[in-house]
């Protein structure tokens, strides 16, 4: 569970802060998104450092605004439930769960609460309001956006159909020493005209570690009726004793 916690806050921790100016491609982007009311998703994550390899299977239901069910069935059989207010985490078998107003959560946890599964909404939230350079075209009729933030330049490359196929990390502008990167494959068009990449390839070197992520979507569906009571936390915690800080549990 530290690997998979490590490799996921290494990579929200990758963008902050920014500049004050807005792109028309990334906010359409978020636009198509914003779409998006509710998705029901099987996802498998498969993470790899040189702590060995992890399989991380979980059924997702996501139905905005903030509400989310996220049931891990292993290596951790875990609950995540978000009613719209309150966010609660359970590991099953444990006396102790996690739960915190979400109003209260810090950035990098609700970015991921908000966050339409199998988009990089996490990232690219983060950069609405940050200066963009529209790099030369690629012979391949793909398009590179790159922007500066504080001491990491981000670079996203979007394909002819405008649909984000990969985000790269750089320690500088120059581009010459990678720290992260997501790649992301097998689109469905969902809505008309918004793409999800039902697959993810992740990679992440920090403080000379490299953890690599292999993640795919399935049984994806959007829009669809999903029943309130998915989201009554009552219904599927029981005797738990509630704490507001991971370092209580």
């Amino acid at each position: 569970m530290q690997m998979m916690r490590n490799s996921l806050l290494i990579m929200a921790c990758l963008v902050v802060g920014g500049a004050h100016a807005e792109s028309t491609w990334l906010a359409d982007l978020l636009a198509g998104y914003a779409r998006i009311e509710t998705v029901s998703c099987d996802v498998r994550r498969d993470v790899s450092n040189q702590d060995g390899d992890i399989r991380w299977l979980s059924r997702v239901l996501f139905q905005q605004p903030d509400r989310l069910h996220v049931e891990n069935f292993s290596p951790l059989p875990r609950r995540i439930i978000a009613d719209g207010a309150v966010m609660y985490q359970h590991n099953e078998g444990h006396p102790r769960g996690f739960r915190r107003a979400i109003n209260d959560l810090d950035e990098t946890m609700l970015l991921n609460l908000r966050r339409v599964p199998g988009t990089l909404m996490e990232h690219l939230l983060r950069l609405q309001q940050v200066d963009e350079i529209v790099l030369s075209r690629e012979d391949d009729g793909s398009v590179l956006r790159a922007y500066k933030v504080d001491d990491v330049y981000v670079v996203i490359q979007a394909d002819e159909r405008d649909r984000l196929t990969e985000i790269r990390f750089y320690a500088g502008p120059d581009r010459e020493q990678l720290t992260g990167s997501v790649i992301c494959t097998h689109f469905e068009e969902v809505l008309d005209g918004v793409w999800i990449a039902m697959r993810h390839q992740v990679e992440v070197t920090a403080v000379g570690v490299t953890t690599r992520e292999r993640v795919r979507f399935s049984n994806y569906e959007v829009n669809v009726d999903i029943p309130d009571r998915l989201f009554d936390a009552d219904l599927f915690f029981d005797g738990v004793r509630w704490v507001d800080r991971f370092d209580r549990l």
